[in-house]
């Protein structure tokens, strides 16, 4: 008991504060408890969305691409060097180094309009199962390089082409007019990229290797020795020289585009240790260096459904579209592809996933001009 100005007030216990304070710390605490909960299931949630983000994101980039393949390119594909002298030709690189495994072009050195690569990319753990590549090939549909007249050499000449604008020029003039200067520094051809030239005497592939300034007539060189060894001089036939001269060709940008997954190492420079970045998918265009799509991206696979046209036959979820068994990716008439995101839990370890999955038709790759 208390006495003020003469009146007698109660007070608290002892024991009456330390309840309180044990009441007042059990609220603040489950207050804080369920605050942080709240955080981390809005950040999961966030995590999660940007995640999907991701994967979607990847996706749409490859079914594009391959909703695309063949498209521009010869029924069939193009064979490229071959015979005495030459060598396999690349894909997958760029003028430093190459990215996946298995980068040969197959069946002797030919280009078709899709390549399955089973296995040819990383593994995102050491010793672990490859993940899956896959390399898609058409025409740059943007780039009117179709619009120049294009003078190759003759037999034996050098390996170069020149592009100028016809004359007299074509009427009516197409819209936009004139077209993109073939050595425009944003758009036009660049070291590493490659051109399809066809003509009367049949097609073939270049990787540029130099492209001259100025305006027009434009030369753009493809010499040996080149990054995708593409330009060889010394093969008996696929050169560009073997479908020249004729005053009728006409070129366009060829994509060969690649995608895989990388991991980035991180400051110790070694891959599968504890700074690694986020895994991710890559793509990969010619000869040019590669472009991440979509990061946290922790698995790459494919198969293949074909159709013989020979014998009928129709073969899904092929792993390699059949060309261990001697089939043609020519016969690749729809591929099934399925992605995997993923994103560490923040302060509890491990990750959270999210899997997609679709199918795309090859609609170019069944293509056939049945007028022939």
């Amino acid at each position: 008991m208390m006495s003020i100005g003469g009146r007698k007030t109660r007070g608290f216990t002892l024991v009456e504060l330390t309840v309180a304070m044990a009441l007042g710390v059990l609220v603040i605490g489950t207050a804080v408890e369920l605050f942080s909960k709240a955080l981390d299931a809005s950040f999961i949630v966030t995590q999660r969305a940007e995640m999907q983000q991701n994967g979607r994101a990847g996706m749409g980039m490859v079914e594009r691409d391959i909703s695309l393949a063949g498209a521009g390119v010869p029924t069939g594909g193009v064979q490229l060097p071959t015979g005495n002298g030459a060598t396999n030709s690349l894909f997958g690189c760029d003028q430093a180094k190459c990215y996946i495994t298995n980068n040969n072009y197959p069946a002797g050195n030919h280009l078709y309009g899709m390549i399955p690569g089973p296995f040819s990319g990383m593994s995102l753990t050491a010793g672990g199962t490859a993940s899956d590549a896959i390399t898609i090939v058409y025409t740059d549909a943007t780039f009117a390089l179709n619009q120049y007249v294009v003078t190759l050499p003759g037999a034996g000449g050098n390996n170069t082409a020149t592009f100028r604008l016809p004359n007299p020029l074509p009427n009516p003039l197409p819209n936009p007019w004139p077209p993109t200067p073939v050595n425009d520094p944003v758009v036009g051809l660049k070291v590493g990229d490659l051109v399809l030239f066809t003509n009367n005497n049949g097609s073939a592939v270049g990787e540029v290797t130099n492209v001259a300034g100025g305006g027009l007539p434009t030369t753009i060189t493809f010499a040996d020795n080149d990054a995708l060894n593409i330009n060889q001089s010394g093969a008996s036939s696929g050169r560009i020289a073997d479908i020249s001269p004729d005053n009728n060709t006409i070129a366009f940008r060829l994509y060969v585009v690649t995608y895989y997954l990388d991991i980035p190492p991180g400051p110790d420079n070694q891959l599968y240790t504890a700074d690694d970045g986020q895994p991710r998918l890559m793509r990969q265009v010619s000869g040019q260096a590669p472009v991440p799509v979509a990061e946290g991206i922790s698995g790459l696979q494919f198969t293949y459904d074909i159709y013989d046209d020979v014998a009928g036959v129709n073969t899904s979820n092929l792993k390699d579209a059949g060309m261990g068994a001697g089939k043609s990716p020519n016969q690749i008439r729809k591929v099934n592809l399925s992605l995997s995101a993923r994103a560490p839990l923040q302060g509890h370890g491990g990750f959270q996933n999210f899997d997609l999955a679709t199918s795309v038709s090859a609609r170019d790759m069944s293509f056939k001009d049945r007028y022939k």
